[in-house]
């Protein structure tokens, strides 16, 4: 007996080009943009509901599983020219999002070099004051907040670098493949 994904139940598969297929139903062209951005057809967002929908179909499928996106229009008029508004939209939207994750990877990083440069400074300002034998109780206080908070510093960079950098490169990996996406017209 075959076994089969929750995906493949919910999703169309494309026979030909082995992509999984999400269906969005528009009733015209102007609904695949937001309702009140007023700019130029060309520079419109996408409508958040749908990029909504988009990330949770996104969710559900695999990322090694590349995209077809179907839109299912119920129109008389059919226009290469607004189907093209559309892939240029779509495309743009989510350029600028893969281009705002990775100036969020370039803050990790950033930050988490700012936190160990710190970390280096109060771990070797310990190192060098705890040669000095002081024996007051608040000279011994502050050579221990130096160590904990060198220690704390290093943490909260190698957490950085290491653990929350990661949503961010997964995220990117997602946008990537919405650009990779198939986008079709079906008109019914």
């Amino acid at each position: 007996m075959k076994k089969t994904n929750k995906y493949e139940s919910l999703y169309r598969k494309n026979p030909e080009t082995d992509r999984i297929i999400i269906d969005i139903a528009l009733e015209d062209y102007l609904d695949f943009f937001h309702v009140w951005d007023n700019s130029a057809l060309r520079k419109r967002d996408i409508h958040s509901e749908l990029v909504q929908f988009l990330d949770l179909c996104s969710e559900d499928i695999p990322l090694r599983k590349k995209l077809e996106i179907v839109f299912s229009l119920h129109t008389d008029e059919i226009s290469k020219e607004k189907e093209d508004q559309i892939r240029l939209s779509y495309n743009n939207y989510y350029y600028s999002i893969k281009r705002l994750e990775h100036r969020k990877t370039k803050r990790f990083v950033r930050n988490s070099i700012t936190l160990l440069f710190i970390a280096l400074i109060l771990l070797t300002l310990y190192g060098l004051l705890n040669d000095i034998k002081q024996s007051s109780l608040l000279s011994r206080v502050f050579l221990e907040s130096l160590l904990i908070g060198g220690w704390v510093f290093t943490w909260e960079a190698v957490h950085l670098l290491f653990i929350d950098i990661i949503e961010p490169f997964h995220r990117r990996k997602e946008i990537d493949r919405f650009l990779e996406a198939d986008l079709n017209f079906r008109y019914l």
